[in-house]
């Protein structure tokens, strides 16, 4: 079976025939298919948290791409955008 990495700063997308320890640690790799689910456990499959309405552009950018925006896509809408399309607190907290 194949596992299937994905950057997420650049969209980038690997696959590869076992799990590659290396990807595993960086925050900006997760697996996004494979023969078992992702390990939640661990930094390569834990997102960025939804950032603030204060925090800056950038905050919201890998936020959304961590949401699976291209990146891109994220750095041409504005700030206010961003907030639009993924502001909501998916625990409706906010």
């Amino acid at each position: 079976m194949t596992y299937v990495y994905r950057n997420s700063n650049t969209g980038q997308v690997v696959p590869l025939e076992q799990r590659d320890p290396c990807l595993d640690m960086l925050d900006n790799w997760r697996i996004i298919g494979g023969p078992e689910p992702a390990d939640t456990s661990g930094p390569a499959s834990a997102g960025p948290a939804r950032p603030s309405e204060h925090d800056n552009k950038a905050a919201w950018i890998e936020y959304a791409v961590s949401c699976g925006m291209p990146e891109s896509d994220a750095k041409s809408l504005s700030k206010a955008a961003l907030i639009e399309e993924f502001g909501e607190d998916p625990d409706g907290e906010d």
